[in-house]
């Protein structure tokens, strides 16, 4: 169940839309809003340096390697209860787990352990120890925090759907893919973004090389992106213009329609809100319908693995 994270751009892109009402912490996202260096694990940064060992050792033996914290959940729970660092956290930190309403935080961080607790029992039910850890961080945050089980419980159930919403509009709204010009000798690997919200396009292209250097392009509309492609003629052949034109259809969001978005949140939520073997070979039969749809379909087969992924490391690990 334990994630290192290195935050490389074109991998770690948050979305920011609708996280601030959301009562189940996304995890990646809280920790996405700490300052830190370009592939900086979990476990070696200012954050966590500055915590006190008592907490350290808490929250290290929830997953993993039970010496370090080394998953954002980890890293989240000590970042809030540490109060050498509690008070340093970024503003978007704190608006995601607010300093000043115990409550809230309580039950956004209870929901998210209780997300792991339901996950073990379901793939991993004799692993007594994890879930007894898990238990105890559930006692230890309703103690800290004055929230009852049945209201984590509550609040998990009421916004699971919200989380889910959340990773899916991030990855049904990306897709990543390399660009090669042989008679440009010319290669870029490229990760476009559609911002759910307003449409707003962001295209990063990494130049790989002993340096690797990635450029951005933000731009108001598809057809506004595919402009300043043009303009940067040193960089863009009009082929390679007409290529990024291609995938960015292939884009989930852009060439299905929204039930198809729909039917894949409810699946998913389906399987969170009643784990079973039921709603959990849902998942895979969801996947296989995406797959057999060809392009763009296999697009939106990655994405929904991706989705899978980002809420459940057991769900990449099994093939979904």
């Amino acid at each position: 169940m334990k994630k290192n994270v290195l935050v490389i751009i074109l991998i770690c892109i948050v979305s920011v839309s609708g996280i601030f009402a959301q009562s189940v912490l996304n995890k990646d996202a809280y920790f996405a809003a700490f300052p830190l260096k370009a592939g900086e694990n979990v476990f070696d940064n200012d954050f966590v340096w500055a915590a006190d060992n008592d907490n350290y050792v808490r929250f290290a033996r929830l997953s993993g390697n039970e010496d370090l914290i080394d998953s954002n959940l980890e890293f989240a729970l000590l970042t809030y209860y540490s109060p050498s660092v509690i008070g340093k956290r970024p503003a978007r930190a704190n608006t995601l787990l607010p300093a000043n309403d115990a409550r809230t935080s309580g039950l956004r961080l209870g929901g998210a352990v209780y997300k792991e607790l339901i996950e073990i029992i379901f793939f991993d039910p004799g692993n007594s120890t994890a879930i007894e850890r898990h238990e105890e961080i559930l006692q230890f945050i309703i103690e800290k925090n004055n929230v009852t089980r049945q209201q984590i419980e509550t609040s998990y159930r009421n916004g699971i759907k919200a989380l889910i919403t959340e990773i899916v509009d991030e990855e049904f709204n990306k897709i990543s893919f390399s660009l090669t010009n042989m008679s440009e000798n010319k290669m870029y690997f490229m990760t476009m973004i559609r911002n759910p919200q307003n449409g707003r396009y962001t295209l990063h292209y990494e130049i790989p090389s002993v340096a690797a250097t990635v450029k951005t392009i933000n731009a108001n509309a598809r057809e506004s992106m595919l402009t300043e492609m043009r303009r940067r003629a040193d960089e863009f052949t009009p082929s390679d213009v007409d290529f990024v034109r291609a995938q960015a259809a292939l884009i989930p969001t852009v060439a299905f329609q929204a039930s198809v978005r729909t039917d894949v949140i409810n699946v998913i939520n389906a399987f969170y809100l009643n784990p079973n073997e039921e709603t959990f070979n849902a998942l895979g039969a969801k996947r296989l319908d995406l797959f057999k749809q060809k392009e763009p379909g296999q697009v939106a087969a990655s994405s929904f693995s991706r989705v899978l992924g980002a809420l459940n490391d057991a769900m990449a690990d099994i093939g979904l």
